[in-house]
């Protein structure tokens, strides 16, 4: 007899919540559940089904670049860019209140457009400015919460590695992607530069400005801009040669790792050991992406094998409601996720069910693929499992607490919650840019 429809998809469900109430990798409980689903409800065959799938997808080019972005980001983390960057900034607008914060931000939008991840932001400024913001008496909350919700733009400003991924399961350009989240993450960083300006001008106390005495003349100031002259450099030749059509994003990322390198020479920070341990968090980072990868891939293809895609593809456009409020639903669904799972698991079990139905109402998956990417940076600063609250928990001063790391990324979700909708109901802000720079190409 032939089994319901939906049972293959209560099975894979149930066989991953299993695995997270168990606590078991997440990778592991995706494969472990598709293999069950998949043995029950297609047979033995399924072994090398699910098998060449994978190795279909491990074999993608696009890949290539995921490693040697990280790399760079590695790499830039320990080069001396950023305590140079700081150094300006510190200079620059630090005699504002709130102007610490204010250049973190600004530093942290400069380091995603480096690095791609939200690590390399983080930890960074955590170790950087973090400790001189509150030595110069800053709020807790006014210190913490720029570095987190600066670090996630990591995400979302090219070149970002979350968009690779998600290029490579949509078929969409990853330079159109690129540019599609150019205008939302400076959007982003704007929002976080104004709440934070107006915030320190009503209550001067959480965020003091530099002293007159400390202060440098403009001359010095002038000297200090120089630390920007790298950071530029980078970005241009990384994002241009995408841009401009020069180089793919899988030999623009080798550019940037080159570029990294030299900038950690430039700083004198280039020695084996630097190297040598950049190598092994390369490895170890993308080592689980894959392995997320691999897992996320068996589920997906048994979703599909057993009917799961069309089933649900046939539910939600039977609902009476506009398109738009399918979006939003989806938008909700990845805010909920975002809270229990990373980006690139989520991403990985959504698409195979989200795609059919987007493509059916004529939605662009370029438009979708950027909401996307700024619904994921709340998942890295909501709780339980917001990666970059851990991330600063780990770099923190003593004396900084989970509870005022919390406490302090509460007014900033709101503001991506607003980004979020205004790319929704005004698309041309995800898809002017790579309107204009690949109809110049």
């Amino acid at each position: 007899m032939t089994a319901p429809v939906w049972l293959p998809l209560a099975v894979l469900l149930a066989g991953i919540v299993f695995g997270l109430v168990l606590g078991l990798p997440m990778a592991f409980t995706l494969g472990s559940a598709s293999v069950i689903a998949a043995w029950l409800f297609i047979g033995p065959e399924c072994l090398s089904y699910i098998a060449q799938n994978t190795y279909g997808m491990a074999r993608n080019l696009i890949l290539i670049a995921m490693p040697l972005f990280i790399f760079m980001a590695c790499v830039l983390e320990r080069s001396g860019v950023a305590d140079a960057l700081y150094a300006a900034m510190h200079q620059w607008l630090g005699g504002l209140r709130g102007g610490l914060a204010i250049g973190t931000v600004l530093i942290c939008t400069i380091i995603a457009a480096m690095s791609g991840v939200t690590t390399t932001g983080v930890v960074t400024m955590g170790l950087i400015a973090l400790p001189i913001m509150l030595e110069r008496g800053y709020n807790k909350s006014i210190a913490i919460g720029p570095i987190l919700a600066g670090g996630a733009l990591g995400i979302l400003i090219p070149p970002s590695c979350s968009f690779i991924v998600y290029g490579m399961l949509t078929r969409v350009s990853i330079g159109r992607l690129f540019a599609g989240g150019m205008i939302p993450g400076l959007i982003l960083s704007f929002f976080y530069v104004s709440y934070i300006g107006v915030r320190s001008y009503l209550q001067p106390k959480l965020a003091p400005a530099l002293p007159k005495e400390e202060r440098v003349p403009f001359r010095q100031k002038i000297a200090l801009s120089r630390g920007l002259v790298l950071p530029v450099l980078l970005v241009v030749s990384v994002l241009g040669a995408i841009f401009v059509g020069i180089a793919s994003p899988s030999e623009a990322s080798a550019i940037g790792a080159g570029g990294a390198i030299i900038c950690a020479a430039i700083h004198r920070q280039l020695n084996w050991k630097m190297l040598k341990e950049a190598c092994y968090r390369t490895m170890a980072v993308n080592g689980m992406i894959m392995w997320i990868l691999f897992g996320a891939f068996c589920f997906s293809s048994v979703f599909i094998k057993t009917g799961g895609s069309a089933l649900v593809k046939e539910l939600v456009l039977g609902l009476e409601v506009a398109p738009i409020y399918v979006v939003l639903f989806m938008m909700l669904i990845y805010f909920v996720m975002g809270c229990f799972v990373d980006e690139i698991t989520i991403v990985m079990i959504t698409v195979p069910i989200f795609v059919p139905i987007l493509n059916e109402l004529g939605f662009s998956l370029l438009w979708f693929g950027v909401i996307w990417m700024i619904n994921m940076q709340m998942a890295y600063l909501t709780p339980p499992f917001g990666f970059t609250l851990f991330y600063m928990k780990g770099v923190a001063p003593k004396g900084v607490t989970m509870g005022d790391i919390y406490r302090s990324i509460i007014p900033f979700i709101p503001l991506q919650w607003v980004a979020l909708l205004l790319v929704m109901f005004y698309p041309q802000l995800a898809l002017w840019l790579p309107d204009v720079v690949f109809k110049l190409m």
